[in-house]
């Protein structure tokens, strides 16, 4: 099987990739004692495998032409496993087994991706329910499943040979759930219009399972990664390394999010570091970046809307999500909860914590741009006026939450590639500050009064800005700010690098800018300690 032979797309060159990460993983397995000599795919010869894997090719020995099925029969049982009512694919992870809470948020992926349909997985009813490590990283935080007693990909390796054990030469049916997105376009035509392949295609469809990640962003949407794989004597060391192992990075909030975050665990990968002969190879290879959720014409299962591609990380690139993600990282929200048992004067009642995750809005966003090419913080106007499909409510009721994180994150001069971009936001906030020390001086001794008066503020601008829908309505909103402030000395001094910004091809960025100075403003009063606010 060789990586870019004809026909080959991203995701066969994926699952080829998750191949080789499979037979590496039995090699792991076999050297430390954990797979026994008779459950091999074939015997080792003078301590070498039946295969070779080679930076562009994979070979299987079979031996003899009739023990193809016996080979293949042992391979995938070792490949697709169930661990304690849980999915385990070794080829995407080190020797040691995740926790059930991990290997639970990575079965919620493919259930949302590979493995929809109940046919091709056997479920049971009643949901378990497994804890991260109380002392880890989201303590408290619980991950409700179901337990998988079996899935389409054990059985695959029916349909690759003959009744005799030899390996099939006919073309092989593809489906969703080997790939997905994939399906038959008419049915009445299903020999003309569904998708074919031979052995040598089919298998490493079958293992794109393992050499691809999917991840749930909730409980109706997922996001599926898929490699760029050009070297697999590679690949074997960087699948591994992509997969989540805690709690926060299992929480993805989008496709792109999730391939950036993928690429900071590479980078970040001991291997890579140590490794001086790898200093010259890239950093972190890009991914498809596909979304799979529920649509009005299929509401019953997840389609792939959307793919992204998310390219190769380098420094600058990495460097600014890395910084969103330390700014505005996953978190875990703790409530109180009442719980009441017993009636009349026998009614007693008692209170419970719990403890949940939520995400940024911001770092999706800026993910996203970052892998379109465009301005980090191109479309925050959004922000403000959308409202959030996951809960229904405006994403700016959540961006409170975020302000502080989006504060240190603009202070880092590396996020900005004009100096004109940080110069609009800091003379937004010299604005707001003599604004708001505008208020406190009027009322005085009326706490009430002042705190109303700054949220009326806020909104004023808000609308101001995120209303504008031309260069002038936006530029008159933004000078009024200014005439109303006082002193400036922001604008005093560095007023030639503004003024570029609020030309007729800029001018929807700096209402971006002037957003994000709005949201990002920390002043006495403004501080949100976003670890104990509960978000609904």
């Amino acid at each position: 099987m060789r990586l870019f032979a004809p026909g080959m797309s991203a995701l066969h060159r994926a699952g080829l990739g998750g191949l080789a990460c499979t037979l590496k993983a039995l090699e792991r397995h076999y050297a430390n004692g954990l797979v026994k000599a008779d459950v091999l795919p074939a015997p080792f010869t003078d301590g070498k495998p039946s295969w070779k894997i080679d930076s562009q090719t994979i070979t299987l020995r079979f031996g003899q032409p009739e023990n193809a099925g016996e080979y293949l029969k042992n391979l995938f049982a070792f490949a697709f496993q169930i661990r304690s009512g849980l999915i385990y694919l070794p080829g995407q992870h080190d020797i040691a087994v995740p926790g059930t809470a991990v290997l639970a948020d990575l079965q919620a992926g493919f259930t949302l991706t590979f493995l929809q349909h109940g046919k091709v997985r056997k479920l049971d009813k009643a949901p378990t329910v497994a804890s991260y490590d109380p002392d880890g990283d989201m303590p408290g935080v619980t991950v409700e499943y179901r337990q998988c007693s079996e899935f389409k990909h054990q059985g695959g390796w029916e349909a690759f040979v003959e009744k005799n054990g030899t390996l099939t030469t006919g073309a092989l049916k593809v489906d969703g759930p080997i790939s997905p997105g994939t399906v038959v376009r008419h049915v009445a035509f299903t020999g003309d219009t569904g998708a074919e392949d031979p052995p040598e295609r089919m298998l490493p469809l079958y293992f794109a399972l393992v050499g691809c990640l999917a991840l749930p962003v909730n409980r109706g949407v997922a996001a599926l990664l898929v490699p760029d794989v050009t070297d697999l004597t590679e690949f074997v060391y960087d699948r591994p390394a992509m997969t989540p192992t805690t709690a926060t990075e299992c929480q993805i909030a989008g496709a792109a999010d999730a391939g950036f975050r993928a690429q900071v665990r590479l980078r970040n990968n001991p291997r890579r570091t140590a490794d001086t002969k790898l200093k010259a190879y890239t950093i972190a290879p890009g991914c498809y970046a596909m979304t799979f959720t529920p649509t009005v014409w299929a509401s019953q299962q997840k389609s792939r809307v959307a793919t992204l591609h998310v390219p190769p990380g380098d420094d600058k690139l990495l460097g600014r999500y890395a910084r969103a993600l330390q700014h505005l990282p996953p978190r875990i929200v703790t409530r109180e909860v009442e719980e009441s048992s017993g009636k009349g004067k026998n009614k007693v009642t008692t209170t419970r914590r719990e403890s949940f995750r939520t995400d940024s809005v911001v770092r999706p966003l800026i993910a996203e741009n970052l892998a379109r090419g465009h301005k980090w913080y191109a479309g925050f106007a959004k922000l403000m006026t959308k409202t959030n499909p996951a809960t229904d409510k405006p994403y700016r009721d959540q961006l409170q939450y975020e302000r502080r994180g989006l504060h240190d994150m603009i202070a880092d001069n590396d996020m900005w590639d004009e100096q004109g971009e940080s110069t609009v936001v800091r003379a937004v906030h010299e604005a707001l500050r003599g604004r708001y020390a505008q208020i406190a001086d009027e009322n005085k001794g009326n706490p009430v009064a002042m705190r109303n008066r700054f949220a009326g503020e806020y909104d004023k601008w808000r609308l101001a800005f995120a209303g504008s829908k031309t260069a002038d309505q936006f530029r008159k909103a933004l000078c009024d700010l200014f005439s109303r402030a006082g002193r400036n000395t922001v604008l005093q001094q560095q007023w030639a690098q503004v003024l570029p910004m609020l030309r007729a091809g800029n001018w929807r960025h700096a209402r971006d800018l002037a957003l994000l100075a709005l949201c990002s403003y920390q002043g006495r009063g403004t501080d949100t300690d976003d670890t104990t606010k509960t978000v609904n």
